[in-house]
């Protein structure tokens, strides 16, 4: 793969995203009726195995040398640049993912009206564990104020995440 156009702005984004993820998986798999977490008495209902595929490299991570790199990985990231670069609209989840340095292939796990939904409707989010982490993610403000649309133009998003400091162009070390 070519070294991509555009990168997150900021990596720990995404390490961050990784954490939180993980967090509510162990928080699923290993909490007790007894005890909280951050969500609230989590639901053993909740799918562990969407959690599961989400840990599985579909988070960027370029902590590691491109030869060590799984193929899942290698993939994720050919994604998360062709959605930038091969696609005239964006819906509001797969903006949201690719500022989180998520792969927007998974925008389907997200609440649909996740654009619609305001600080005022978050506890309709608490039992959709998944939703209300990317939702609380001040991207997702940020993409909301913003661009409150279902669907949104890949030019005119790409722009404003560069203008916002969000995402940033790579240029060639001289």
């Amino acid at each position: 793969m070519a070294k991509p156009k555009y990168r997150l702005f900021n990596k720990k984004i995404a390490e961050t995203i990784r954490n939180e993820i993980s967090r509510l998986r162990d928080a699923l798999l290993f909490g007790s009726k007894e005890k909280l977490h951050k969500f609230g008495k989590v639901d053993i209902t909740c799918d562990i195995a969407t959690l599961e595929i989400l840990l599985s490299d579909y988070i960027l991570d370029y902590s590691e040398a491109t030869s060590n790199v799984s193929e899942r990985q290698l993939t994720t990231r050919q994604e998360w640049y062709d959605y930038l670069t091969k696609t005239e609209s964006l819906s509001y989840n797969e903006c949201l993912l690719i500022l989180l340095g998520v792969s927007p292939t998974l925008a389907d796990l997200l609440e649909p009206k996740l654009y619609k939904t305001t600080l005022r409707d978050e506890g309709n989010l608490h039992d959709k564990h998944l939703s209300l982490i990317f939702f609380q993610r001040k991207e997702n403000h940020l993409l909301r104020e913003k661009f409150c649309a279902e669907k949104i133009a890949t030019k005119k998003f790409i722009d404003w995440a560069l203008k916002s400091c969000l995402l940033r162009e790579n240029v060639d070390d001289i």
